[in-house]
């Protein structure tokens, strides 16, 4: 390759290399997590209601819409611009039926997940037990619960608890298409993979220019 071309091809990596952004997957519960940083790491809005508002007898309402490999459950007060918690997974496997009338939960991505039709829908912390009673009456600021009945609506975000009437916050679930967050993303290289290449082309161009002027 010629000196020109390769001095365009580096400069061309090297600009490519700060608009990217890494994708946002997070491993267990979070808290205090913006909306912009959900949208910018590659997830889709497909569903929002309040609180008060009934997800179905089998969260059908939310399922219909969010049909994404993966869904990512957040809570936060209406309308606010970050979310106070919030975890995700697989959508197979956040939706998998741990029983009605139980407190069985499955760990999914760094967190305890449960779901069962006429019961609830929610998550709590890696290794922690629940108490369905239908939601989850455990003490702890990482648990997440929406009754799956379609007379009531959600129950608690974090230590926010007896929110099923309430209109003043709001449950939110984005969808996104993507490799398993424990699998290196084998199709879009790493920031840090962009920026050895263009410093690997820059040497080779000014290596050539040196050859050159020699």
């Amino acid at each position: 390759m010629s000196r020109p071309r390769l001095l365009a091809a580096a400069l061309g990596l090297a600009a490519a290399v700060s608009p990217l952004r890494a994708q946002y997957m997070p491993v267990g519960p979070q808290h205090d997590v913006s909306l912009s940083t959900i949208l910018d790491g590659g997830w889709t809005q497909c569903y929002a209601a309040s609180f008060g508002a009934p997800v179905g007898n089998s969260a059908e309402r939310v399922l219909s819409s969010c049909t994404g490999t993966y869904l990512l459950m957040g809570g936060r007060a209406t309308g606010a611009s970050s979310f106070l918690l919030l975890a995700a997974g697989k959508a197979s496997d956040i939706t998998t039926d741990t029983g009605a009338g139980t407190s069985n939960t499955h760990a999914v991505n760094g967190a305890e997940w449960y779901f069962a039709p006429n019961w609830s829908w929610g998550f709590a912390p890696l290794g922690a037990s629940v108490s369905l009673n239908s939601c989850d009456v455990a003490w702890g600021g990482d648990r997440f619960c929406l009754h799956t009945l379609d007379w009531t609506g959600g129950y608690r975000v974090g230590d926010l608890t007896g929110l099923n009437g309430s209109e003043s916050y709001e449950k939110v679930f984005f969808e996104r298409d993507a490799l398993d967050p424990t699998t290196p993303n084998t199709t879009t290289p790493e920031p840090a993979t962009w920026t050895l290449m263009g410093a690997g082309l820059l040497a080779m161009a000014f290596a050539a220019r040196r050859r050159r002027s020699a």
